[in-house]
């Protein structure tokens, strides 16, 4: 049996973890640890050195056994310990046997794989189980999938959601039910995105996959990078959250007062410029809301529902209830559920009620309002709200049975007020002049018991891995960051370098999905199929998260797996995840075993002006461009006054060509560019989509 002495160096932290003498361990430990990243059933990185570690007293050695290899690993100042074997072929299964001591128990590892190690990782469409007793928490024919999941040489590590972990630091555990193979009784509820690329994986490659699940619903991706990642890239903002937690009572009281009075500085200059985007129209809008207002020509609108995600403004709400003649003259509640972002509500035309930026959180906060005795009447009453929307999904967001009135002494004697509405727009601000809205002061320093904490997800679920040697990572996340594009730009690459750094592979593989079709979360409530054709040409902040995310495949080795078709319009869970798998995985084979196989659909390249049309080359054409259903749709065209309509395409060789009798002389053209752009139906003939893309790009894309 082979004995390797190793100088071991931690991946995580990049400093020295233990190390031997050239010709022996030196002391054997009494007692020690294996990190809770091993276990039985584990699959361990082939083609890699292998690293297993641990904790044991300061200057004691332990013995690490795989097959014909062994290794000690001695532990350093801090108590840790890491044992380096060599690289292994993929196959098994093996025993681990870790030892040292006389006195000290041996700790043996059953049925350990050698193959592909992968993270899974990003926010609920990565934690979206394979199974659920949730219909619409479960991939599509979950329970078909489950029954079929005997896959002996797939093994699986559903990390836990460690909320309350130390914002201060890592830790140097992972919390979960340990390693698991992949069958019938275990795949339920395990990420559906990631086991779907690891099958796919499996098959091609022909070698066993671990799969480790770390992700959590809801988060953004500030909360998966870490602290050093922040300091390397000099980010104040997060570093004064994370710094603060180290610091005494005043100096965090002093920090936040002087941060909050700086962005309610910022927050009220924009505050002014938005409520200053079109003084014609609210003063207009001062009628509107009179009992005695004529809102007949107004459109129809459903409450609970959202407005249009092209729209950040005021839009104006109006119904008509009939009051029993038994409530005339008694005090009312108003109940209108959670309007976001704020509103003023009135009453056959008095105010009763408004929630504004003062207000914490205030796009969280449920409407419930008093309505004074003498407003009320018998027979038909008006209620009229002016939702305020600044900032990404707005609208009544419900829940239903919170959207009522009824009398504020008997409130289960209700009417309920959900159903179609009239509705009207007020203004709508213009973003490319006035700004983004900056963060409300509330969100300047946030709770550090909160998973949205910066660098908290990386603290718990995601540093603890860094020891255990992978060879890539899967990453699904976004939507929670689509309002703030323009810093994902920044905040993606950021997350992609810091993890490489952490597990000191600076080529690691690094695969993401881009954002899906998607309209509005309401799968209960669905619209009609077609509720876009009519639809004019629509921007938002959906399709420029999904051109930076386009863009970041400027850093190398990274691989997108675009998903404009398989989306739903009401449900922001696609449940179609065995697509987005095998996608995945035929990018991971491009990009970590070198396959030359197309893997992912046509991108943008260049457009070219010739007359009155414009024509679009792509790169990865692979064989050729192909319209599902007949002609190139979801393209629009704009002329020098950057209003875009509907263009007609045709393709024509390896480009597209792009016009419309409404524009003469064009200079732009996009496609599928809307949260919910409908027909996107332009493929390569490999079968993979084109991501949607503007030829007029901002500057902020990462070249």
């Amino acid at each position: 049996m082979r004995k390797l002495c190793m100088l071991a160096v931690a991946a995580a932290a990049g400093v020295l973890l233990g190390a031997c003498a050239l010709f022996g361990p030196g002391e054997l430990a009494d007692t020690y640890t294996v990190h809770k990243v091993y276990g039985d059933h584990m699959v361990l990185q082939r083609e890699r050195p292998i690293r297993i570690s641990g904790t044991a007293a300061p200057g004691r050695a332990v013995k690490v056994t795989i097959g014909e290899n062994s290794a000690y690993g001695t532990a350093n100042a801090d108590g840790e310990w890491v044992a380096e074997l060599p690289a292994m072929k993929a196959g098994g299964p093996f025993e681990v046997t870790v030892s040292a001591g006389e006195n000290a128990p041996v700790t043996k590892f059953y049925d350990v794989l050698i193959g592909e190690v992968w993270l899974c990782s990003g926010q609920s469409n990565m934690e979206m189980p394979v199974y659920s007793q949730n219909p619409f928490w479960q991939a599509a024919n979950a329970a078909e999938e489950v029954a079929a999941a005997n896959h002996p040489r797939i093994r699986l590590f559903n990390t836990a959601a460690n909320r309350s972990v130390a914002p201060a630091g890592p830790v140097a555990e992972i919390a979960g039910p340990g390693w698991v193979v992949c069958s019938p009784e275990t795949v339920g509820p395990f990420s559906a995105m990631g086991y779907f690329f690891g099958r796919q994986l499996s098959k091609d490659l022909n070698v066993p996959v671990g799969l480790i699940n770390s992700s959590w619903g809801g988060t953004p991706i500030q909360s998966w990078i870490s602290a050093e990642g922040y300091r390397r890239a000099g980010r104040e903002r997060e570093l004064l959250q994370i710094d603060s937690v180290n610091k005494d009572k005043e100096e965090i009281a002093a920090n936040l007062k002087k941060a909050k009075e700086k962005s309610e500085k910022e927050f009220a200059a924009w505050s002014k410029r938005f409520f200053a985007s079109d003084p014609d129209s609210s003063k207009a809008a001062e009628a509107w809301k009179s009992a005695d207002f004529n809102d007949s020509a107004w459109q129809d609108a459903p409450v609970p529902g959202e407005i249009d995600n092209d729209v950040d403004g005021a839009v104006w709400y109006r119904r008509t209830v009939k009051i029993p003649a038994d409530w005339a003259g008694k005090e009312l509640t108003l109940s209108l559920g959670v309007v976001d972002d704020c509103d003023e509500t009135y009453f056959n035309g008095k105010k009763v009620g408004a929630v504004g930026t003062e207000t914490p959180m205030y796009w969280t906060v449920k409407r419930s309002y008093r309505i004074p005795a003498e407003l009320v009447k018998a027979g038909d009453n008006t209620i009229a709200v002016r939702v305020i929307d600044m900032f990404a999904t707005g609208g009544f967001l419900g829940p239903k049975d919170a959207i009522y009135i009824a009398p504020t002494a008997d409130q289960k004697n209700r009417i309920d007020l959900t159903g179609t509405w009239k509705s009207n727009l007020e203004f709508k601000a213009d973003l490319k002049k006035i700004g983004n809205r900056p963060n409300p002061p509330e969100l300047t320093v946030g709770s550090t018991d909160s998973p949205h904490f910066p660098a908290t997800l990386y603290n718990s679920m995601i540093a603890p891995w860094t020891v255990y040697p992978i060879r890539g990572a899967i990453w699904y996340q976004g939507e929670s960051n689509a309002g703030a594009f323009e810093d994902y730009m920044t905040l993606h690459p950021l997350l992609i370098n810091d993890w490489r750094r952490l597990w000191n592979d600076p080529e690691m593989p690094f695969i993401f999905v881009q954002l899906a079709a998607f309209e509005r979360h309401s799968p209960n409530a669905r619209q009609p199929e077609d509720f876009w054709v009519d639809r004019a040409p629509s921007d938002g902040a959906w399709p420029k998260l999904r051109e930076v995310q386009t863009a970041t495949l400027n850093v190398p080795n990274t691989g997108m797996v675009v998903a404009i078709d398989i989306g739903d319009a009401f449900d922001i869970h696609p449940r179609d995840k065995q697509t987005l798998g095998y996608r995945a995985a035929k990018e991971a084979e491009r990009i970590a075993f070198g396959s030359k196989a197309i893997s992912a659909g046509p991108l943008y390249d260049s457009m070219k002006i010739e007359g009155d049309k414009i024509r679009i080359s792509f790169r990865n054409v692979g064989q050729g461009l192909v319209a599902k259903g007949g002609a190139p749709a979801t393209f629009a065209i704009a002329g020098a006054d950057g209003k875009f309509v509907w263009a007609d395409a045709k393709i024509d060789g390896d480009t597209v060509l792009v016009w419309s009798d409404k524009v003469r002389e064009p200079v732009a053209v996009r496609y599928a560019w809307s949260g919910w752009p409908g027909n996107a139906n332009l493929f390569n003939k490999d079968g993979f989509p084109a991501s949607p893309f503007r030829t007029d790009q901002p500057d902020y894309l990462l070249k």
